[in-house]
């Protein structure tokens, strides 16, 4: 009986043996494999190192970008973590980092809640869980002290060093350098580059979200580093194993001057005060957008956006409240639509007075008239010596349709010259009757294409991201009216919206006399040593082939305007030099919507009507006209006469321009 006990026992135990030897046979090498990664992820921890981006300077040198370090509280958010846990963490929080509160602080951790009335509430995450958020820059030694010392009670809170993105306080072509963001922002935002480009950064990694921090991302952005760890398992580091030390992005130098670029903003900002006060059509003007290039190269001097703001609330965080103070401010106008300073409304106030005005993109008016001119003369609807009594209003169509001149001038004996000096309508006028007449249907195409030949209603391959094409309304007239109406109010510029930026390389190829070229912002890139890695030549994007004569032509009813007769002679009265312009002043129907309700239904609806015709100031120059150096386009929405508006601001672009750099000769400013 016992003999059979003991041998059911050995079998039990043999049984038993049998299985964990299976087992362990089962884990070493069918899940070994497994097993082994846990363990290596277990046993090491790669930490990443951030790259700092690379610096931007002016074409002279001068920083307008760079980086700092800044002893920075972060937060990352814990698993477990409640809104009691919240709350209790900022409320220890801002007793210790000075100038902040609870709200403003829950704000900063994007945990899904936020502090209204003393309550927490359920609010939307605006990033990733797991993003490490900043909740303060520039510690303090006192406040670092506190918080190193409370580490175990402040859950998730850590302080680091990290580098600030530090822009010019004097504020350097804000729009066109553009700004940074986080990089789950970017992600966010749906972008396609950030999106295929992810495993260049870390969440947080600080991104260009425009301007030149967007086009040159690549070459700002570095490559980042890592250190690689041994740890136990409860990540107590053991010894470092391995380190890839980050790498500095590229410095910008770009072809801005920030002498001339200031200057230029400086007087923008104390001339428009004025202008609103002594001009009756210029009483709501609050914007002004500047473009100078250098007619030879391309090469963009200055490109202000006006007005401007500070970039640097980018960096150190910015909430809803500084982003509606800021967001008039801070699309780049000259190549794109910037919207009405409404300032200092807000809301729905705001948003039905920014409805009374226009953007930055505004019909070109009379600017347009010497590309009118040279295909006139091109098409051979009129004679480089072309003489033209001029009628006074000129009836087209069935005779019912009139265009008049300004204030209903009779300019007398017209020449293309005279024409551009006093700025005609009528001979404009005539000149698209008569391509509407010799090509019919096909004559709106043929202005199209030397409008595009000109940068006009194109893009003009500008090295910033978001370029606006202009808006072609010709188009429109064409198929609603038919070419004789496109091809007449075309003529004389009402049918179509430029942008400033198009403008000034529209005016840089006249001077040029028909070679356009591509206007570029960077001048060259350098490594963190100082050796260029790039350089950036002119590029001719295209060449208008005309007759010598049919230029000089132009340009001599272009000089014509800053003379006596002409109607912009106050503007450039008195330069040592000779200035060849086109003012442009530009009618706009503004029309607003108002909300209407169904009597029957209760149904609302939205009716737009009318609510003023306002008067736009627009300029196209270059300078000196026997050996053009410098082109100047300005366009001031709402600012009345070009003459009185734009050529006033183009006038002080030229004496900025001349004094700091020297538009004949050198100037002598000790470079």
């Amino acid at each position: 009986m016992l003999t059979k006990r003991l041998n059911i026992l050995f079998v039990i135990v043999f049984l038993i043996f049998t299985v964990v030897v299976l087992r362990l046979a089962d884990i070493q090498i069918a899940e070994g494999q497994d097993y082994a990664k846990q363990a290596s992820k277990q046993n090491f921890k790669e930490t990443p190192i951030t790259a700092i981006r690379g610096d931007i300077y002016d074409k002279n040198g001068k920083v307008i970008v760079n980086n700092r370090a800044s002893f920075t509280a972060v937060f990352h958010e814990l698993d477990d973590m409640t809104s009691h846990d919240y709350l209790n963490l900022v409320t220890k929080l801002e007793k210790v980092l000075t100038g902040t509160n609870k709200a403003s602080l829950l704000k900063k951790m994007d945990v899904g809640y936020e502090l209204k009335n003393g309550k927490m509430e359920r609010t939307m995450r605006l990033s990733p869980k797991l993003t490490e958020k900043d909740l303060k820059f520039d510690l303090s030694p006192k406040e670092i002290a506190y918080l190193e010392e409370h580490l175990s009670e402040l859950p998730g809170v850590e302080v680091l060093t990290k580098p600030i993105r530090v822009y010019d306080p004097k504020q350097v072509a804000v729009q066109a350098i553009g700004y940074v963001r986080p990089y789950h922002v970017a992600e966010n935002l749906g972008s396609d580059f950030y999106l295929q480009q992810k495993d260049h950064y870390q969440p947080n990694q600080m991104v260009g979200l425009d301007g030149v921090e967007r086009s040159y991302e690549e070459q700002l952005r570095g490559e980042n580093g890592y250190q690689k760890y041994e740890v136990t398992s409860d990540q107590t580091i053991i010894k470092m194993l391995e380190e890839k030390p980050p790498v500095k992005g590229n410095d910008l130098y770009l072809t801005i001057d920030e002498d001339v670029q200031l200057g230029i903003r400086d007087f923008i900002k104390g001339f428009l005060p004025d202008l609103r006060r002594t001009v009756d059509k210029a009483s709501q003007a609050k914007g002004a957008y500047v473009v100078a290039m250098e007619v030879k190269t391309g090469k963009i001097v200055a490109m202000v956006s006006y007005p401007e703001y500070d970039p640097n609330v980018w960096s150190l965080g910015l909430d809803s409240d500084t982003y509606d103070q800021i967001k008039y401010s801070v699309t780049n106008g000259t190549i794109k639509d910037a919207p009405y300073d409404v300032r200092p409304k807000t809301g729905k106030a705001a948003e039905a007075e920014n409805y009374k005005h226009p953007q930055s993109i505004v019909p070109s008016g009379s600017v347009v008239k010497p590309v009118t001119v040279l295909m006139g003369m091109a098409e051979k609807v009129i004679s480089p010596y072309d003489s033209w009594v001029d009628p006074g209003a000129y009836h087209y169509g069935r005779g019912t349709d009139t265009v008049n001149n300004d204030q209903h001038h009779n300019y007398g004996i017209l020449t293309p010259q005279k024409a551009l000096q006093k700025s005609s309508n009528t001979y404009m006028a005539r000149i698209g009757e008569l391509m509407a007449s010799k090509y019919g249907k096909d004559a709106v195409s043929i202005m199209q294409n030397y409008y595009h030949q000109f940068g006009l209603g194109v893009q003009t391959g500008i090295d910033l991201p978001g370029e606006n094409e202009g808006k072609e309304d010709y188009l429109v007239m064409n198929k609603e009216y038919g070419p004789l109406a496109a091809m007449v109010q075309s003529s004389f510029g009402q049918q179509v919206r430029l942008t400033t930026m198009q403008l000034a390389q529209y005016a840089a190829t006249l001077a040029n006399k028909g070679v356009r070229m591509q206007p570029q912002i960077v001048d060259q890139i350098k490594d963190s040593q100082g050796k260029v890695v790039q350089t950036f030549t002119p590029k001719v994007m295209n060449t208008i082939k005309l007759p010598d004569l049919y230029w000089n032509i132009v340009h001599n009813g272009m000089y014509l305007v800053t003379q006596p007769g002409g109607t912009a002679i106050n503007a450039f009265a008195g330069l040592p030099y000779k200035i060849a312009a086109k003012t442009g002043t530009s009618e706009q129907d503004i029309y607003t919507p108002t909300t209407v309700v169904d009597k029957k239904t209760g149904k609302t609806s939205e009716k737009w009507s009318r609510y003023a015709r306002i008067t736009n100031g627009v300029l196209i120059s270059f300078a000196p006209l026997e050996d053009p150096k410098l082109a100047v386009a300005v366009v001031v929405p709402e600012g009345g006469y070009g003459g009185r508006s734009a050529a006033n601001i183009a006038r002080a672009v030229y004496d900025i321009y001349d004094k700091k750099v020297g538009l004949v000769t050198p100037a002598k400013t000790g470079k």
